[in-house]
């Protein structure tokens, strides 16, 4: 049986509203007998939200446990973890930490500074994370999408906080995004072998794909890539392009 990994934002859907032909995709797709991971680096909702999302974007039945996420890789990592962490990020990211018995704590008292995404950057509270990671404390992100896609066009992601610490310290912030090892990692431990990957970003979903050896798919419904788009195996211009290509190897 093949197993895909298709990206959320720009590729199933934009904001609250489904991409043109993804419903008839994914029952096509299912009804082939292909497995489905529905990967993505929103790091703003949580896994249940996510699926609550989908189920009620495309009134089918998603199982939670295929919704991969930033939040499942750190709380892979973090779960058994007693560090005490500081999150840049909004109440729902803080809320779900603590609910995975983490000590979220102050910037002052903490040995982890996690950078989420917020609805409005707190520029204050950026330059204060500056300086306690320019005095040794360690910091993670997430990830480092600069944009996601939304029906009004591409707003500002995680990214976007996390380039603003790296040029002014000059340094790289380890991800939980899909572009990092932890996100294929997660995949190659828990043996799911994916074959095709399916995203509008080449610095994530098509990275992604690269390190798990599948074969890539990258389609033109989400943001402006940056990287050379010639990177992926095929280019398409949505979802609903890439069912064929699934249905007949399946």
């Amino acid at each position: 049986m093949s197993i895909i990994a298709t990206d959320l934002d720009g590729t199933i859907f934009k904001g609250q509203t489904l991409i043109d032909g993804v419903k008839e995709g994914l029952l096509k797709i299912i009804n082939a007998g292909i497995e489905i991971y529905y990967t993505t680096n929103n790091s703003s909702q949580t896994p249940s939200e996510i699926k609550d999302k989908l189920e009620y974007l495309l009134q089918l039945n998603i199982d939670i446990s295929k919704i991969i996420t930033p939040l499942v890789i750190f709380q892979n990592l973090y779960s058994n973890n007693k560090s005490n962490i500081f999150i840049y990020g909004s109440d729902n990211l803080k809320n779900y930490i603590k609910n995975l018995n983490i000590n979220v704590t102050s910037l002052e008292n903490a040995e982890l500074v996690l950078i989420g995404r917020k609805e409005e950057n707190n520029f204050s509270e950026i330059n204060e994370i500056i300086k306690n990671v320019s005095l040794g404390k360690n910091i993670l992100s997430l990830n480092k999408d600069l944009t996601f896609p939304t029906e009004f066009g591409e707003k500002a992601g995680n990214g976007a906080v996390v380039k603003i610490i790296e040029d002014k310290l000059s340094i790289n912030i380890p991800t939980l995004g899909k572009s990092g090892d932890h996100y294929s990692s997660y995949f190659i431990q828990n043996k799911i072998t994916v074959n095709y990957v399916i995203g509008d970003r080449v610095d994530t979903d098509i990275i992604f794909g690269k390190n798990l050896n599948a074969k890539t798919f990258l389609v033109s419904s989400g943001i402006k890539n940056y990287l050379d788009v010639n990177i992926a195996d095929i280019q398409l211009n949505k979802f609903s392009d890439v069912v064929p290509f699934l249905t007949e190897q399946s």
